[in-house]
């Protein structure tokens, strides 16, 4: 006997029996997800689906309607003021904004959660995901907490009404800061996603589905309770993951190795295991740009970031110790890495033993590892304790790791790794679902070029080189070693998500471990070169191929710099820009333009 609302009932019974959500209470996400196995598996069958469950809603929308009551909206005062007078308690005896700050954040997010459970229908639609969400009701029926001053940064002030009851003339006067920088934010910021796109256009457009197969059965480890595996293919069998086979995988509840663009092995572009299947469970035909239809997937809900700073939605982000990146700010932050990042975590420059930790005069800590000097700014806590062995760019304190500085110190692999998943976090917490996929997309081709600190080949130190260029370039000598003898040695194998030319660290052993493979790849000979950690805005311009640039910035630069230096443009390319250039654009049956 199925127990639910009689709206859950009828949508369950339009889906196909293997479709249906399980249990009684499930959200729209879940119908989408329903819906999105069912199209990738019975296009057929999704085209008779669909219209019936959006005539459903069309009849209910038309002879009910949605109207919202005194009741909806009126304030839990037996669950909401307990919180609140805590809160204002423990004001009352915190010396500094900065602790205020963390008490703020602290009740905010508790008024959230009891705003979840209101009993009102508002909460009901909200918790479903059908209309508004509960960043809006809280501030309706809790309170707002924290309101944001006009740089976002939260007002050391509590908030103690909701918007159903009205503010006071000093929650009101708080208030309208953020109003109007919101909607100074709102009037003037959409061109900034558009420019965002192009920037990263430019910079994945080379990535075009050019193989069938790399070859590798290398990948990433991913949780299996996530559904972004469905759709990839196994890194060991090639098997495909369909939603009966994620719900395999899911029960077992062991990390499972997947293809990703992080570890695609393709010459150029990336092969169809790796890119895995498209949103209608097909494999994406050759010469399909990903990078193109990824920048425009990942550019669209930047747009709505910037748009619901329109209505207030955005809450007040951060941990009781720091502020998060959020919205496109934080998205070009991470991808442009300028030098003053906003709450950035200090990395170890060097490895060694923290032989002392002692309070700054300025404020902050001073800090000597392994011999060399260190500083971590006022408000912040430490992460590390003395006599504690470290690895050159572990992090010492709270904050947010600059991708820079982990590229540097940890690898392209790793730099990769953590900026896909950065960027997956900070979609996460504006309410936004995106593919992992998008992400990955994005990292590789922004972490795609390594500077030669020896002579390799034809390229002399300083030289900026591909990637995969640079990798081939490496000698093909090496031993096979057991992951835990390997600590010191060059990586000449790719191992999940760490790549050839990576000089193996103790922090490595769990991934290499992990992998399943018993010995690996490596050697004692030196590294040849180094990660460039490029901006978004400037990776474009290591391309090589002069006429390729010409898509981008600088065209004057580009054109003098390849005449006098005499370079040369292969027409026939990943990249469109040379085709229609020169007349010729058109698909070989590599995938080239």
């Amino acid at each position: 006997m199925f127990k639910g609302t009689l709206g859950q009932f009828l949508v369950k019974d339009a889906l196909p029996t293997k479709y249906q959500p399980q249990g009684s209470k499930f959200t729209v996400k879940d119908v989408k997800s329903s819906l999105m196995s069912l199209a990738k598996e019975d296009p057929e069958k999704y085209a008779v689906v669909a219209p019936n469950m959006k005539r459903i809603g069309d009849e209910f929308s038309t002879y009910e309607g949605l109207s919202v009551g005194l009741d909806d909206i009126e304030p839990e005062y037996k669950k909401r003021d307990p919180i609140l007078k805590s809160a204002r308690r423990q004001i009352m005896s915190a010396t500094t904004d900065t602790q205020i700050n963390k008490i703020l954040i602290s009740t905010q997010s508790k008024i959230k959660a009891i705003t979840k459970t209101h009993p009102g229908d508002m909460a009901l639609t909200a918790n479903a995901g059908a209309k508004g969400n509960i960043n809006q009701l809280m501030k309706a029926v809790g309170s707002p907490v924290v309101i944001g001053d006009a740089k976002g940064k939260p007002t050391p002030y509590l908030i103690e009404r909701g918007y159903s009851e009205g503010l006071s003339p000093a929650e009101a006067w708080i208030g309208a800061i953020e109003a109007r920088a919101n909607g100074i934010t709102a009037a003037t910021s959409v061109s900034g996603p558009g420019e965002m796109q192009k920037v990263m256009a430019n910079m994945m457009s080379p990535l075009v589905v050019s193989d069938t197969d790399c070859g590798t059965q290398n990948g990433i480890l991913m949780d299996p309770s996530t559904d972004s595996i469905e759709g990839r293919y196994l890194a060991s069998s090639n098997k495909y993951v369909d939603s009966a086979t994620y719900r395999s995988l899911a029960s077992k509840g062991k990390q499972v190795k997947v293809r990703s663009a992080l570890t695609c092995e393709a010459d150029g572009g990336i092969c169809q295991k790796c890119a895995g299947r498209d949103n209608y469970g097909k494999n994406m035909d050759i010469g399909v740009n990903v990078g193109i239809r990824s920048s425009q997937a990942l550019s669209e809900p930047l747009t709505q970031m910037t748009l619901s700073a329109r209505h207030g939605v955005n809450l007040v982000a951060g941990s009781e110790n720091d502020l998060k990146l959020s919205g496109l700010k934080g998205f070009k932050q991470l991808v442009e890495m300028p030098n003053s990042f906003m709450h950035k975590a200090p990395l170890a420059e060097s490895g060694g033993k923290v032989e002392s930790i002692s309070k700054a005069p300025q404020g902050g800590f001073d800090i000597k590892i392994g011999g060399r000097d260190h500083y971590v700014p006022p408000k912040r806590d430490l992460k590390i304790k003395l006599n504690q062995k470290i690895e050159p760019g572990d992090v010492l304190s709270s904050g947010i790791p600059n991708p820079a500085d982990v590229i540097r110190h940890k690898g392209i692999g790793e730099g990769r790794k953590y900026l896909a998943g950065a960027l997956q976090t900070l979609y996460k917490d504006e309410g936004i679902r995106a593919d992992p996929k998008h992400f990955e997309y994005l990292a590789k081709t922004q972490f795609d070029y390594v500077k030669a600190d020896k002579r390799l080949g034809e390229y002399l130190p300083g030289e900026v080189i591909p990637y995969n260029k640079a990798k081939k370039l490496l000698s093909g000598t090496h031993e096979l070693v057991k992951p835990r003898d390997s600590v010191g040695m060059v990586l000449k194998e790719p191992v999940l998500h760490h790549m050839p030319g990576t000089r193996i660290t103790r922090s490595m052993l769990p991934d290499l471990s992990k992998s399943g493979k018993p010995k690996i790849k490596a050697s004692n000979e030196d590294i040849k070169f180094s990660p460039v950690a490029s901006s978004a805005v400037r990776t474009p311009l290591y391309n090589p191929n002069w006429m390729q640039r010409l898509g981008f910035r600088y065209q004057k630069a580009t054109l003098l710099q390849a005449a006098a230096t005499g370079e040369k443009a292969d027409i026939h390319s990943y990249n469109p820009v040379p085709g229609i250039v020169t007349g010729e654009i058109g698909r070989g049956f590599d995938g080239k333009y």
